[in-house]
């Protein structure tokens, strides 16, 4: 928040507009290209740029920035009619407390995993433009029933993936002076801010409903606000985390609301190191048994992601498919992802149990995984990454000529030059993409053996660190090993430059 007019730009009321409109721009080419464009993958708008380019900035941002495609989220923009929805409707309910873990939100990925190879969503530019209509849809419909900020928390599977690959992030909103928050008696971060009287009644009214963020939201008059933003009713949290108590990045939308909303300009971007939050065993403290499930979950998700892309498994699914006496695809696939996600979870939690083992210690399954599971998040966070760097290494610049496409399709002089293509030579993709694989599986065993020492004391530490880390160093070489088969080259319609 230090580089020049930074800080200025977080604390304007439309910051977060400013962000969302380039992607709601994007989302509308995609539709509009995917439902009446060219239904070929690699020349069409919603396939090229959603699952080539978008992922590989998200996992870029991840890795640099920090959560910037949630900040910049145009699903969030379906709030001005959900408001008027809201008028119809007459109440708002609360979300189950049956599903406020990330229950539903693991549900969802995995069917979104499974439904991506089944339908071959990168290949089929319609089924990419209907998906992302239903995410709008979806997005408005839990907006209307339920208070702002669920749909982000409970329901997003794109939203709780960004979270969990935030985990090791260089930036986090933190409060800058805690002695500040600790004076501050109304919480304006959590609940929001207004500077009158008339001006809550206003955002109430606006909402269409006596919004309890709203009630809630503490009157700070613009004579007491050090570093005056506007008039208005300023929102708070959305998905009720609170400053000075934050000790991790999951939830965190990075929206900013919390920096706008502050009258004391207490709260800012700062940088970190990306192994300050799985040090400090963030979801121990807080019983966030689900996060940490999550990580299991999307470690080998990711690594049936990549392996559907590569010969073994083809000679895999062959086999299993003369096993089953069937060639139906669905079901082949099904019974590999099954076998992938939970055979690899259940490796997962009996190396986690060797290491507290070896420490004399018996762990249920709940706590091995909030002891261990920040060493399953950063070997996801790792393949991941190198995966979508993969892929969008070997077609970055193809979205100059699909959008040149757009454009020629249509009746416009323009000339598309399909030879623009990969960003870097393929001798350097392997390099590239075990490179980071390897750093994260570095990490992930600096990780293991801190938090076996810091946990069970220099003596039984060193026992302990070593199956984790065993099992960490394991898995990266799979994942390097996988890095270096022939890869499907999807999205691209060149094959590979030397």
């Amino acid at each position: 928040m230090r580089l020049p007019g930074l800080r200025r730009f977080a604390r304007w009321r439309h910051a977060r507009l400013a962000l969302q409109l380039p992607l709601l721009l994007l989302a509308l080419f995609v539709i509009v290209d995917g439902l009446t464009g060219r239904q070929l993958a690699p020349r069409n708008v919603a396939t090229t740029s959603v699952w080539l380019h978008y992922r590989g900035l998200v996992v870029l941002a991840l890795a640099f920035v920090g959560n910037a495609f949630c900040a910049a989220c145009p699903l969030m923009l379906v709030r001005g009619p959900s408001r008027a929805l809201k008028r119809l409707v007459g109440r708002e309910w609360r979300w189950p407390r049956a599903l406020r873990s990330k229950a539903l939100v693991i549900v969802l990925m995995l069917a979104f995993f499974f439904a991506y190879e089944a339908f071959a969503l990168w290949s089929s530019p319609w089924l990419t433009a209907y998906l992302v209509i239903g995410y709008f849809l979806a997005a408005l419909a839990v907006d209307v029933l339920f208070p702002a900020g669920t749909f982000c928390k409970h329901v997003c599977p794109l939203g709780s993936f960004n979270f969990a690959l935030s985990h090791t992030s260089p930036t986090r909103v933190a409060a800058l002076d805690p002695d500040v928050c600790r004076r501050c008696e109304h919480k304006p971060c959590l609940h929001g801010r207004v500077s009158d009287h008339q001006e809550r009644r206003a955002a109430i009214e606006q909402r269409g409903l006596p919004v309890e963020g709203a009630r809630r939201a503490a009157f700070v008059p613009l004579s007491e606000v050090v570093a005056p933003n506007g008039r208005g009713h300023f929102p708070g949290c959305e998905t009720d985390l609170f400053v000075p108590e934050m000790t991790s990045t999951m939830d965190c939308t990075l929206c900013l609301n919390c920096v706008r909303a502050c009258p004391y300009d207490n709260v800012g971007l700062t940088v970190r190191p990306p192994w300050r939050e799985p040090l400090q065993a963030a979801w121990r403290r807080r019983g966030y048994v689900g996060v940490a499930v999550l990580a299991v979950v999307l470690l080998w998700a990711g690594v049936m992601n990549a392996v559907a892309m590569i010969p073994p498994y083809f000679a895999a699914a062959e086999a299993v498919a003369a096993f089953l006496g069937t060639r139906q695809e669905w079901l082949v696939l099904g019974v590999l992802f099954t076998a992938v996600t939970l055979g690899g979870g259940a490796l997962t939690l009996l190396s986690f149990a060797l290491g507290s083992l070896a420490a004399g210690v018996r762990e249920g399954p709940a706590a091995l995984l909030q002891r261990w599971g920040s060493v399953a998040m950063i070997l996801a966070v790792g393949f991941w990454t190198a995966h979508y760097l993969f892929h969008f290494l070997t077609g970055a610049l193809t979205i100059v000529p699909v959008f040149q496409h757009f454009f020629e399709y249509r009746g416009f002089a323009v000339e598309t030059n399909w030879r623009l293509a990969q960003l870097v030579p393929s001798r350097w993709l392997f390099f590239v993409g075990a490179t980071v694989a390897s750093a994260y599986g570095v990490l992930a065993m600096v990780i293991a053996g801190a938090r076996a020492l810091r946990d069970f004391g220099p003596a039984r530490g060193v026992l302990a660190m070593w199956p984790v880390g065993l099992f960490a160093l394991l898995v990266t070489v799979a994942q390097v090993l996988v890095l270096a088969q022939p890869m499907e080259m999807r999205g691209t319609l060149l094959g590979p430059l030397p």
